[in-house]
């Protein structure tokens, strides 16, 4: 490890003592207030994927690749992250944890907030998808830094023994911030006609956001900084370059690459798939409504919430990688099993139009999206606790944040838009056709299984 430089104006402050840092942060008001932010962030990020049909028809010309293109614009916020998370961790590292999640917050907030005042395509013409391109890539640099950042904040307060269980509520966030996209969805389609939705009610989403943002914005700035920097602080030992150390520590590399493919990647496309492409799938292969289709996803996301810590905090006691190794070698089999399984409970006859089905189909396809939520669960509960704990303190939240933003969001971000691509580049059967899209995502999860097997390292038991 390579020796970090003493930062001479950072001695020189008068710190705090660390039982002082840990009794102003209170654990319980640290979890909650960095857990609704993250959640608030997730709604942000989500929302755009959940309307993408709705913003290709409002914000893209006419035409049969518009879908398409509005996928590819939005899964820019995925691709713009890793350069967010070299900004926030140079922020995160060298000043302290506090301000780049305060800061992404109202980033996130703002942007989002902007997409629900974006005029019609027909209004503005090319302007329209350029402006959505511009506020994605903001919501990207954003969600760069906010999950970073409170997962770091709450691991740097929590008991070393209990870290797996404390990180799994901001684990938990996604989930929740799905469900409550589904909910505000669900009630302001529910409060007026399809038209109307169509036409202006899809901005609501986008404007309520602001609201969630202020509210949040204001509970977090009563938190302190963590007691673990705050300590390294006063030493003087907080790294004054944290981007160029984390690529030219012995060994540092490696073990970001482990984090992306032996975790990271594949964690997000489990999540894209279970999620997104379930969503796109439910509505544009097995042809059931858009208020059907949030209501089985709602329902089964709902169901599927509580394992996520439940496994985040078994990860406590029998290990991150094999908790996280059993969720990927399940998932491989289960991904394929349940999409096949769905689609002939769902449209058994081949249908090419929206209808309905009975609620015996209607139940067993929730139980088998919550195998797959249980799944994700196995996976990404314990991968907070997984990724900080294998880097140093002094550039924990550079080498984290940039790992975790390559796997999360480049690599697994685009598992979305790639699947609809190769749905509609390969040519292959009608009823293989649903499917060809599964490859990319099965493609990450076995690599994920051989790399977790053989080169990650084992790190419940480390201390911070």
């Amino acid at each position: 490890m390579s020796s970090y430089m003493s930062n001479a104006s950072n001695s020189a402050i008068s710190a705090v003592p660390i039982e002082e840092h840990v009794k102003r942060n209170k654990l319980s008001f640290v979890i909650l207030s960095t857990s609704i932010g993250t959640m608030i962030e997730w709604y942000d990020l989500i929302l755009a994927i959940m309307l993408a049909p709705v913003l290709s028809q409002n914000l893209f010309p006419e035409g049969e690749a518009r879908f398409l293109e509005t996928l590819a614009i939005v899964v820019t916020s995925y691709f713009i992250r890793p350069v967010g998370s070299l900004i926030f961790g140079r922020i995160g590292d060298a000043i302290g944890r506090k301000k780049p999640f305060l800061f992404s917050l109202l980033l996130m907030g703002g942007a989002t907030f902007l997409i629900g005042c974006i005029p019609p395509f027909e209004t503005i013409g090319w302007f329209a998808p350029m402006m959505l391109l511009v506020l994605r890539l903001l919501q990207g640099l954003a969600i760069s830094g906010e999950y970073t950042g409170a997962t770091i904040f709450v691991a740097e307060h929590a008991p070393h023994h209990r870290r797996g269980f404390y990180t799994g509520f901001i684990q938990s966030t996604v989930p929740l911030g799905l469900l409550l996209c589904l909910s505000v969805l669900v009630v302001t389609r529910a409060s007026m006609a399809d038209e109307e939705f169509q036409t202006y009610g899809w901005r609501i989403p986008f404007l309520f956001s602001a609201v969630l943002v202020v509210l949040c914005y204001i509970v977090r700035r009563r938190l302190h900084e963590t007691p673990l920097y705050s300590q390294l602080r006063a030493e003087g030992k907080t790294s004054n370059s944290p981007v160029k150390e984390s690529f030219k520590t012995p060994g540092n590399i490696k073990l970001m690459m482990r984090a992306v493919f032996g975790g990271c990647a594949a964690q997000s496309a489990l999540m894209q798939t279970t999620h997104f492409v379930m969503i796109f799938f439910l509505q544009r292969s097995v042809y059931l409504s858009f208020q059907m289709t949030l209501f089985i996803v709602g329902i089964a996301t709902l169901v599927a919430c509580p394992f996520f810590q439940i496994f985040a905090a078994l990860s406590d006691k029998v290990g991150r990688k094999a908790v996280m190794l059993s969720g990927f070698v399940l998932s491989a089999i289960m991904v394929p099993i349940a999409f096949y399984a769905i689609l002939q409970l769902g449209n058994p006859l081949g249908l090419t139009e929206s209808h309905t089905i009975d609620n015996g189909p209607i139940i067993r396809i929730i139980l088998l999206i919550i195998s797959l939520h249980i799944c994700c669960a196995m996976v990404y509960g314990p991968l907070g606790a997984f990724i900080l704990e294998l880097f140093p303190t002094q550039i924990r939240f550079t080498s984290m944040g940039f790992a975790y933003n390559i796997g999360n969001g480049v690599l697994g971000g685009s598992t979305a838009f790639v699947t609809e691509l190769l749905r509609n580049i390969i040519l292959v059967s009608a009823a293989m056709s649903p499917f060809v899209g599964l490859i990319y995502p099965l493609s990450l999860i076995v690599i994920a299984i051989v790399v977790n097997a053989l080169f990650v390292p084992e790190t419940y038991r480390r201390t911070l």
